[in-house]
C-alpha cells in the first residue's frame, strides 16, 4: 500500500491550498514530507495539471517523461482526461484523487498505460473508463517487477482491464473495482512451458458484470495468492491454466453463466500442480468447479472447507485428480466424479448429511458390500438390462475397474 507519511495529497483545491510547499516551479511540486511505495520513498510530486499540450494524452505523457531516475509521484488531478497509449518509467507512482477519470479515446485499441521492463511503480486511485471501445484494453505490464495496482476503478473495458505478461514478479493487485469489464478482466499470463510470472497477490478486488469471459485468469504462473475477491454475474469466476503453487482462498463467486472455478492445461506445458482452494463460496453458477480444457497433468490439488452450492448443473464435476475435504455441496446429485484419483472425505450436503460417493448401497459406509455389488455387475453398461447406476461410481456409463478403484481409495470411510 502507498503510505502518506507527513502530508496529504489533495487536489480538490490548488496544490498550495492542500500542501506545505518548499519548492514550486512550472511543472514540479516538492512536498514537505514524502510518499512511500514499498521500500521506496519519493519526495518529488509532479503535477500533471501544470503541463501544456494539444491533448490530455500529451500533457500526461510529458508529466510521465519528467520522472527522474530517483523516482517521483505523478499526480493526476480531479476531472476527466482523455488519453491512452501512455508509457511510464520505473519508480513512477501514478496517483489520482477522488474524481480522477481517464477515458479511452474512441476508435483506439491501445492500452491506457504500458510499463515494459520496469520496476518499483504503482497506479493508485484512478478511474479508467474504456467507453466500451471494441478490443480496448486497460493497463499493460510486460517484463516488470515490484509493482502495485491498488484502489482503482475500471469500467467498460472490452479486453483485459489489467494484463500482466512475459517475466513479471513480486506484485500486488488489490482493492480495485471492475464494472462491465470483459475478456479476462484480470489477466496474469506468462509464457507457455514455463512459470514466467511468480510471487504475486490478487486480493480484495470486486468484478461485476463481466458477462463475456470476465474473470480472474492465471496462466503459466507460480507462487501466487488469490484471496478475498468477489466475482458477480460474470461468465467465469477464477480460471487457471498451467499453474503451480497457487492458493485460492476466501473468494466469493456468484451468478456466473459458466464455471465458478476451472482448471485448464495445454500442449507444450507440463500441466498444473500444488493448488490449494480453501474457504471459497461458489453459488448459482452453471458449474461450481471443474477442469475446463486440456488433458495434461494435474496433480496435488486440494479443496478444503469450500461451499459449492446451488449451482445449476453440478456443484463439483471432479474430472481431475484432487482431494476434497470438508466441503459443502447442495446435495449428492450435484456431485459427479469421473476421475479415479479423486479422494472425497468429510464432505457434506447443505443439510449436514455426509456425502459418500463410493457408498453403493447407501448404508453410510464403504466396505466389502459395495465392492461386492460392483463385482456382481462388472462389465455392465447403460444399455443392458442389469444396469444399476449406483454401481457406476465413476460416472462413465460402464461398471469396471475404475469403479472398483474409486471404492478401494475410500474403503473404510463411514458416516
Amino acid at each position: 500500500m502507498i503510505i502518506l507519511l507527513t502530508s496529504t495529497v489533495n487536489t480538490a483545491n490548488s496544490p498550495s491550498d492542500s500542501c506545505t510547499l518548499i519548492h514550486e516551479d512550472v511543472h514540479h511540486l516538492t512536498l514537505l514530507g514524502s510518499i512511500s511505495h514499498q521500500n521506496e520513498s519519493y519526495d518529488l510530486i509532479i503535477n500533471a495539471s501544470q503541463y501544456t499540450g494539444e491533448t490530455d494524452g500529451e500533457r500526461l505523457q510529458k508529466a510521465l517523461d519528467d520522472v527522474p531516475p530517483e523516482g517521483a509521484v505523478v499526480l493526476i488531478s480531479k476531472g476527466v482526461w482523455s488519453a491512452c497509449n501512455l508509457t511510464a518509467k520505473s519508480k513512477t507512482v501514478i496517483m489520482g484523487t477522488d474524481g480522477t477519470i481517464i477515458k479511452h479515446p474512441n476508435n483506439i485499441e491501445a492500452p491506457f498505460i504500458t510499463f515494459q521492463n520496469r520496476s518499483n511503480f504503482a497506479i493508485i486511485n484512478v478511474t479508467f473508463d474504456g467507453q466500451s471501445v471494441p478490443e480496448a484494453s486497460g493497463i499493460l505490464i510486460l517484463g516488470s517487477k515490484q509493482f502495485q495496482i491498488v484502489n482503482n476503478t475500471f469500467v467498460n473495458l472490452k479486453r483485459n482491464a489489467i494484463r500482466i505478461s512475459e517475466n513479471c514478479e513480486n506484485f500486488t493487485i488489490e482493492n480495485n473495482m471492475f464494472l462491465n469489464c470483459d475478456n479476462a478482466t484480470i489477466c496474469i499470463f506468462g509464457s507457455p512451458g514455463s512459470r514466467s510470472i511468480r510471487s504475486f497477490t490478487v486480493a480484495n478486488n470486486v468484478l461485476i458484470n463481466g458477462s463475456n469471459n470476465g474473470k480472474i485468469g492465471l496462466a503459466f504462473a507460480e507462487n501466487g495468492t488469490v484471496i478475498n475477491n468477489v466475482v458477480v454475474s460474470g461468465e467465469y469466476g477464477i480460471g487457471t491454466r498451467c499453474v503451480s503453487n497457487i492458493l485460492i482462498k476466501r473468494n466469493s463467486i456468484e451468478n456466473c453463466s459458466s464455471y465458478g472455478i476451472y482448471l485448464g492445461t495445454q500442449l507444450g506445458d507440463p500441466g498444473s500442480n500444488e493448488i490449494e482452494m480453501e474457504e471459497n463460496y461458489i453459488a448459482n453458477c452453471k458449474v461450481g468447479i471443474s477442469r475446463y480444457y486440456g488433458s495434461y497433468s494435474i496433480y496435488n490439488v486440494s479443496l478444503r472447507n469450500n461451499y459449492f452450492v446451488f449451482n445449476q448443473l453440478l456443484d463439483i464435476y471432479a474430472d481431475f485428480p484432487a482431494t476434497f475435504i470438508n466441503n459443502t455441496i447442495t446435495s449428492a446429485e450435484k456431485l459427479k466424479i469421473v476421475n479415479t484419483a479423486v479422494k472425497f472425505i468429510g464432505n457434506k450436503d447443505i443439510n449436514g448429511q455426509l456425502v459418500l460417493p463410493a457408498d453403493v448401497n447407501d448404508d453410510q459406509k464403504i466396505d466389502m458390500w459395495d465392492i461386492g455389488i460392483v463385482a456382481r455387475l462388472y462389465g455392465a453398461s447403460k444399455e443392458q438390462v442389469n444396469w444399476d447406476s449406483r454401481a457406476d461410481v465413476v460416472e462413465d456409463g460402464v461398471i469396471d475397474m475404475r469403479d472398483l478403484a474409486l471404492i478401494a481409495i475410500h474403503y473404510g470411510v463411514y458416516a
